[in-house]
């Protein structure tokens, strides 16, 4: 199975079950050390990481570190990495609804790249619930020159806004991965 996200790329491969980042580097969580280990407000014990550009939150009732949870969230990453160009294209979709002047000169460009992209990943292995958060893909080119798909000769120039401060939608995906919007933040 093969997800794009952007420049990155994520493989699983049948044979051996390996998650892989965009660099082909094998991941998995549970060799990797944290970048940080403690407890939420909900009780839980979370373990954060990076992976390639993303920051990657287990949730864990049982202990911090807890290699059961770990190994679990090995297994549900290539899956939950596969929606990720779906999620970018709801939380784009639902983006629209709140900022509707914001995509108009965006929608009429030629620039194809999407605007935004996954940021965190928050799993919780026991239920297989994972939550994905969604705002500006940093590696858009804002500053490029766009013009409109029918401005054939390049002739009128069109300026494409940046979001405003702190837009996201957070997205939950469920055991069975389907996708939902469950909040989001707008001025």
């Amino acid at each position: 199975m093969n997800a794009t996200s952007g420049a990155q790329s994520v493989y699983r491969t049948a044979s051996d079950k390996t998650f892989m980042d965009w660099e082909n580097r094998v991941v998995r969580l549970q060799d990797e050390q944290p970048l940080g280990l403690y407890e939420d407000p909900d009780g839980f014990f979370r373990s954060e990481y990076q992976v390639g550009r993303r920051l990657v939150w287990v949730r864990c009732p049982h202990q911090k570190g807890c290699l059961a949870c770990l190994s679990q969230t090995d297994e549900l990453l290539p899956e939950i990495w596969a929606v990720i160009p779906d999620a970018i294209a709801l939380a784009e979709d639902h983006s629209r609804t709140i900022y509707p002047g914001f995509w108009l000169p965006h929608d009429e460009s030629t620039i194809e790249e999407s605007r935004m992209d996954v940021w965190g990943i928050r799993i919780t292995p026991v239920t297989g619930l994972s939550s994905l958060h969604v705002s500006e893909n940093h590696d858009f080119p804002w500053a490029r020159t766009a013009y409109a798909k029918d401005d054939e000769w390049h002739e009128r120039p069109l300026r494409l806004p940046r979001f405003p401060d702190g837009h996201f939608v957070d997205l939950d995906r469920d055991a069975s991965g389907a996708l939902s919007v469950i909040s989001s933040r707008q001025r």
